[in-house]
């Protein structure tokens, strides 16, 4: 027997494919309160069942090798259709069931009981159920845990597709930001162009370098962010391969760097400090075409992360050391945002920039 309509039939459709969750792969929190459900209720079937027009399609399942079934044999279906719990003691003197396929054919289900996913205006998207090939029924606990966790269950469909929600957002927000960087860059060309003080033009001319390095760490952090951490790894050697164009041609630029999971603003402070280092190393250590190696080196050690930029140049020139150049207070600036501190090691040979902060195990 094929279940009635809900009166709100096509809201109910329009609010399941809205969570984006039909045929998609198994995941480990439905499985487990699949799972939970079986066992507390001690039967081999149990399955998380969204109801479709036509079919029934299960996002978990215990007991059962198949992916759904045609909603003529969907006893999900009758449950939506009436109140928020549904328990058939014995299908085969049920007329909702007597002659469903799974209870005639060999599958031999003569036990349903199940609790409705909802959405807080009580719209039903289907069933946590449990099922059994002999007549049963199931206690009070057992009722009240099968309901408990059919809202567990729904909790995890909406969690799932606020994330989703969230991570389109994020893309929304990266690709305007990216935007309005390009359109500031532009202006600021066209200022350059008309500006005829060699003071202005150049003085706009570093604010564009600016900007384009914002613009670079940007993108580098759009392409490795996976959501709450960067991989600090990954997202280096996408600043490191961006921030080698400005390197002369017969410079070598090695990236080592051992992976340090942190927050994107954190990740943001060190991609800045390693494209300045960078733009310093071009500026002083490799001018005039000069050959050589760049080194960006990255360690755990006793508690802390120690990060090191080496450039095999002749060094800074002098004065270039203090703390009073624009790209000096950058480098100090964003190793204390990391809570770290920045440091000028003395070398033979070349320059190194190391800041070293704590992180969390």
């Amino acid at each position: 027997m094929k279940a009635a309509l809900i009166e709100q039939e096509e809201m109910r459709l329009a609010l399941l494919r809205g969570y984006n969750i039909l045929d998609t792969a198994p995941e480990p929190g439905f499985d487990e309160i699949t799972q939970l459900a079986a066992e507390i209720c001690d039967v081999p079937i149990s399955m998380i069942s969204l109801v479709d027009d036509d079919r029934q399609w299960f996002k978990a399942k215990v007991g059962l090798d198949i992916p759904g079934s045609a909603i003529e044999n969907s006893i999900c279906a009758h449950a939506i259709a009436g109140d928020e719990y549904l328990e058939i003691t014995d299908t085969t003197d049920d007329a909702r069931t007597d002659r469903n396929d799974f209870v005639t054919g060999d599958d031999s289900i003569r036990f349903y009981a199940g609790a409705l996913l909802e959405d807080d205006k009580k719209l039903p998207l289907g069933t946590l159920c449990v099922l059994d090939k002999r007549p049963r029924e199931l206690n009070d606990f057992q009722r009240r845990a099968l309901q408990t966790l059919a809202n567990q269950a729904m909790r995890q469909i909406e969690l799932r597709k606020a994330l989703a929600d969230a991570e389109i957002l994020r893309k929304e927000v990266d690709h305007r930001v990216k935007n309005s960087l390009q359109s500031l860059e532009a202006l600021i060309r066209l200022q350059v162009r008309s500006e005829k003080s060699p003071e202005a033009r150049s003085a706009l001319d570093a604010v564009q370098g600016r900007l384009a390095t914002i613009s670079r760490l940007h993108e580098a952090l759009y392409l490795t962010d996976t959501g709450a951490s960067v991989d600090i790894s990954a997202f280096i050697t996408k600043v490191v391969q961006s921030a080698q164009e400005q390197m002369p041609q017969g410079v070598t630029v090695n990236s080592t760097m051992e992976n340090c999971d942190l927050p994107s603003r954190s990740a943001s402070s060190v991609g800045m400090i390693v494209n300045e280092a960078m733009a310093n190393a071009s500026k002083y250590a490799y001018q005039d075409s000069r050959r050589g190696t760049f080194t960006v080196t990255g360690k755990h050690e006793n508690g802390f992360y120690h990060l090191s930029c080496i450039d095999d140049g002749p060094g800074l020139p002098e004065g270039n050391g203090s703390d009073t150049g624009l790209g000096m207070r950058i480098l100090m600036a964003a190793a204390q945002q990391l809570g770290g501190e920045m440091t000028m090691p003395e070398r033979e040979i070349g320059t190194e920039i190391k800041v070293v902060w704590p992180i969390d195990h």
